[in-house]
């Protein structure tokens, strides 16, 4: 019985904490003079956010759950980065496919000062962006093209380098 265990909280482990690794990125190229990548989703106060409405901005999009320790672990460097860079035109948004009001009270309790945006509430687009695990986040240039992506936890200190090496 104890070995089921082991082996059964292993495997969770493996998919709830994983190495960073490069995420699949969407695979298909927008028509010429189109913005890349775009979709619209639901903020918190159930506005329509389109990744294109930061056209001519660094965008990091980062896609994780209130209930994961990466995630969560993360979430207080994002705060001070965006403080950091936001008058820089650099724009995060935090993408989950939660219900609203555990994300609006987690986004109180945390103090998240960026758009958060839930997924499934017009466009769903966690399968779209090729999400295996979460956090994964995205760097995303000033016309819509993808520029890097890490797949789970994003040390304070590597995002700020991505951040600066786009600037």
């Amino acid at each position: 019985m104890i070995k089921i265990f082991v082996i059964i909280t292993a495997i969770f482990l493996i998919f709830l904490l994983p190495a960073c690794a490069p995420a699949q990125a969407p695979e298909e190229d927008a028509p010429a003079g189109e913005y890349e990548n775009d979709f619209t989703l639901l903020n918190l106060d159930g506005e329509e956010v389109s990744l294109s409405d930061y056209q001519g901005n660094i965008v990091v999009i980062n896609f994780w759950a209130t209930w994961c320790p990466p995630c969560r672990e993360e979430i207080p460097d994002f705060i001070q980065v965006y403080d950091e860079y936001r008058d820089q035109g650099v724009q995060f948004l935090g993408v989950s496919n939660e219900d609203r009001d555990t994300l609006a009270s987690f986004a109180d309790e945390f103090g998240i000062n960026y758009p958060v945006l839930i997924d499934g509430s017009v466009d769903t687009i966690f399968p779209e962006w090729g999400i295996r695990a979460i956090p994964t986040t995205f760097i995303v240039g000033e016309n819509g093209e993808i520029l890097s992506s890490f797949e789970g936890y994003m040390p304070k200190e590597v995002l700020e380098n991505e951040i600066n090496q786009w600037l």
